[in-house]
């Protein structure tokens, strides 16, 4: 079951196809065009379709959740969240990763929504440990994983590919004792 989780400003809940030209903005400007150098530019609206068409197959197989990010008052989606590597077995490792559309930056969206995750993950789903992995030169991100309390463990020199060129990776975790600490 994909859950809807709510914060104080968020509603985190599935993407919905009336959104498809949302989304196709929101994946279609320079820093996705340089830290997701996968992503089709411009992503466009049949971009958009495919992409939560495969997001509905990864759903219903359990490989991931993905979130869209939305103001709770009005229900515009402002990024997407999703938790994936998902380790079933005893360890109980996940990953997260995150986007969000230009005019919601800047604002602590993300922090929060990682931190409802985490939180959902750890209680709910009975995780045991978060990463969150990005480009060391993605301001932006590394400030959401440490504003949402991860910690940076460790980086892989050279190891993300950017568009241009390869970067270092840094990982930070969150641990479920880290919430109790």
């Amino acid at each position: 079951m994909h859950p809807v989780l709510e914060s104080s400003r968020l509603r985190l809940r599935r993407w919905r196809d009336d959104e498809v030209d949302r989304i196709a903005g929101a994946r279609t400007n320079q820093a996705t065009a340089h830290f997701l150098p996968f992503i089709p530019q411009p992503f466009t609206a049949e971009d958009a379709r495919f992409w939560l068409r495969d997001l509905a197959e990864q759903a219903a197989s359990g490989q991931r959740f993905n979130w869209c990010v939305a103001d709770r008052e009005t229900d515009l989606g402002l990024g997407n969240l999703t938790l994936f590597r998902i380790d079933r077995d005893e360890v109980g490792d996940a990953e997260l990763g995150y986007w969000l559309h230009p005019e919601a930056q800047g604002g602590g969206v993300m922090t929060e929504a990682v931190q409802r995750v985490a939180e959902w993950y750890f209680a709910e789903f009975g995780g045991r440990r978060l990463f969150i992995r990005t480009a060391a030169s993605n301001t932006a991100a590394r400030r959401t994983a440490e504003k949402a309390g991860f910690r940076h463990v460790g980086t892989e020199r050279g190891a993300f590919q950017l568009s241009t060129r390869f970067d270092d990776e840094v990982i930070y975790e969150l641990l479920v004792s880290d919430l109790r600490d």
